[in-house]
């Protein structure tokens, strides 16, 4: 190689080195203060990294070393900490007294009363085993908020535990709203115990405005209810997660959070409890990777240095950097030979750098996120596809060249694969990608995370790739539904997400970017030749629009049927919710979709739009987009189209 291009190369190293190390070495600074020793209390759920409570029903019985070892570390930052059950949870007071902590003893309530029954029967019987130990008793976590008990059922309740163990304070916890909303539990209750998240606001809170906005929701309780003998049983900011507006996880806003908070209730002088103590991974599966990252230490118990001390949000900097700078050097090998100016080189090694460092940045993202098994092959999927991606984008910089454009139809028909020809498949891949995750976060995207670094990877190599060409890409009928598509889910993101949240903002770019390719590619066909499949599409989703929050999601029909299971309407409903929270709906959508590949029947065609539509909206909108996205392809077949036209 020349020296320009050795020294370029250099220049993309040096790049990439002074980018990990800036982002791994940012940091807070240490808080010298000294304005806490300890904690006052922290919410403790005694499971590993691989364990859940749902693993009860299974036989899983925690291991009293393991409790052990967790309060013991605990003990050195607090002398008190909150559970949430009492069954299968028997030891935590056992060890608790043998290390001098106390406990606020939580029992959960959720929707069974015989659940309630065992949870009281197991306090009654702790209480009589270590009575110093319990400091304050909490029926029922959120059980308002939830709709799992109405206020009469969870008032007899609290009731009851008072009349069984009239030494102990008692209080129910729930966010700081549904105190507001339900102000006569308070006369039941010895204290008032508020939940107050500034990341899970309704609108959400930006780290910088979160202490603010606590203080004052502190004291609105305090003057709507006429006590000041409040709790602050839940308060924290997560380390990982999906930003929501302007409130990033990080492990730096956690720090800060903490310290700052901490401050403040000392300040006050006021009682607070933080969530948590440590990483629980399981709770990813219902609340998306952040639940899982409101520890102060992570699931393997490493100090996530919360209270004190320097805090990086990347303090795997150096494997990450190790990751790019290896792909650097790798991909710069395809300018070995090339014959190309110094400022195609300059374009090459500056892409290389950039594709390099958000590869990475989304394998982390992946690490994080991923929960299970179908996350596992997406991720792997996305990921060697676009390291494919990344390879043409700069081979083809490097060569001085542009890829063949062959349509796709052509491409799969004659197997007309080759070098220049898939950039073309790896195009189409890529969009699907695209339509499936714009699909999920428009319609179930309160969890999901924006996977911008490894698409904006594909969005700027299809760009160079194929700039001044889209309309020689001749697409057909499902492209121009599928840009359409694009267009109004990548408008639906928007709306739900607001323009202050920066990764939404970019993942609508790359959206944009796919959906202005799909339009231009697509120019030679007309959405008329695609009223009626729009038309079924419009009436579906409408008309499961109206099912899910009218019926399904409905707040009045849930308090109705925790009064009266027994109607037939609840019946459905309680039906339709189950269905949904195992999966079934997507995986008969998808098999069902995979069935009308090859069946030209009218009727079956419209009925699998149906379902796959029906999937999406009962909440396996992940699978269900993919069953969606295959009828699509079968119903835009000029066959089919002829059939739904007729």
């Amino acid at each position: 190689m020349s020296t320009n291009r050795l020294f370029l190369i250099f220049c993309s190293v040096i790049a990439t080195l002074f980018f990990w190390h800036y982002l791994g070495e940012k940091a807070i600074l240490k808080d010298n203060s000294n304005s806490f020793d300890k904690l006052q209390c922290v919410s403790y759920a005694p499971y590993g990294k691989d364990e859940s409570p749902f693993f009860f029903d299974k036989g899983m019985v925690l291991k009293e070393e393991n409790i052990r070892k967790d309060m013991e570390l605990l003990s050195k930052y607090t002398s008190c900490v909150r559970t949430y059950s009492t069954v299968g949870q028997e030891l935590v007071p056992k060890v608790a007294k043998e290390l001098g902590m106390q406990v606020l003893m939580g029992i959960w309530i959720g929707k069974e009363e015989k659940q309630a029954v065992a949870e009281i029967a197991t306090l009654k019987e702790l209480a009589k085993q270590y009575p110093e130990v319990i400091k304050a008793i909490i029926v029922g976590n959120e059980v308002l908020l939830r709709g799992d008990q109405t206020d009469v059922q969870l008032a007899k309740y609290i009731k009851e535990v008072k009349e069984a163990l009239p030494q102990y304070p008692v209080t129910y916890a729930d966010v700081w709203e549904f105190w507001l909303k339900y102000p006569k539990i308070k006369e039941l209750t010895d204290f008032v115990t508020i939940h107050i998240l500034p990341y899970w606001e309704d609108e959400p809170k930006n780290i910088h405005d979160s202490i603010e906005h606590v203080k004052n929701v502190r004291l609105e309780v305090e003057k709507e209810l006429g006590t000041s003998n409040i709790l602050i049983g839940e308060t924290g900011w997560p380390s990982e997660g999906r930003m929501r507006e302007d409130a990033l996880p990080s492990k730096t806003n956690q720090a800060l959070y903490v310290r700052e908070f901490v401050k403040l209730a000392n300040e006050r002088n006021w009682n607070y409890n933080i969530i948590e103590a440590f990483d629980q991974p399981w709770k990813r599966q219902s609340e998306g990777a952040v639940g899982g990252y409101w520890g102060f230490f992570d699931k393997d118990r490493i100090d996530k240095t919360v209270f004190k001390g320097d805090v990086s949000d990347f303090p795997n900097y150096k494997s990450l950097g190790f990751g790019s700078i290896l792909l650097v050097l790798v991909f710069s090998l395809l300018l070995k030979n090339a014959n190309v100016s110094t400022t195609r080189v300059a374009l090459f090694t500056g892409l290389n750098t950039l594709f390099a460092i958000l590869y990475m940045l989304q394998m982390e993202q992946f690490n994080i996120t991923v929960r299970t098994s179908g996350e596992v092959i997406w991720a792997t999927l996305v990921l060697l596809t676009h390291l494919a991606i990344y390879y043409f984008a700069l081979s083809n910089i490097a060569n001085n060249s542009k890829p063949d454009i062959v349509p796709i139809r052509e491409i799969l028909k004659d197997k007309h694969i080759n070098t220049n020809t898939l950039p073309m498949i790896l195009f189409y891949s890529s969009f699907i990608f695209v339509l499936i995750s714009t699909i999920t976060l428009a319609f179930e995207g309160r969890y999901r995370n924006f996977e911008v670094y490894i698409f904006a990877i594909s969005a700027i190599s299809f760009i160079l790739l194929y700039i001044g060409r889209f309309k020689d890409m001749q697409f057909k009928a499902f492209e121009k539904l599928s840009f359409l598509i694009l267009l109004i889910t990548a408008g639906m993101s928007y709306y739900n997400e607001g323009s202050l949240n920066i990764f939404s903002n970019v993942w609508i770019a790359i959206a944009l970017v796919f959906t202005f390719i799909l339009f231009r590619g697509s120019h030679n066909s007309s959405l008329i030749d695609l009223r009626n499949i729009i038309k079924y599409i419009v009436i579906f989703f409408a008309f499961c629009t109206a099912l899910r929050y009218g019926i399904i999601s409905d707040k009045e029909i849930i308090h109705q049927c925790h009064l009266d299971g027994t109607t037939l309407l609840c019946g459905f409903k309680n039906a339709i919710g189950y269905w949904g929270y195992i999966g079934a709906f997507g995986v008969i959508a998808i098999c069902i979709s995979a069935i009308a590949l090859f069946v030209k029947n009218k009727k079956f065609l419209i009925a699998t739009l149906f379902i796959s539509i029906f999937a999406i909206m009962m909440f396996n909108t992940y699978v269900g987009s993919m069953a969606f996205i295959l009828i699509l392809m079968t119903l835009c077949k000029e066959e089919n189209l002829k059939v739904l036209n007729s």
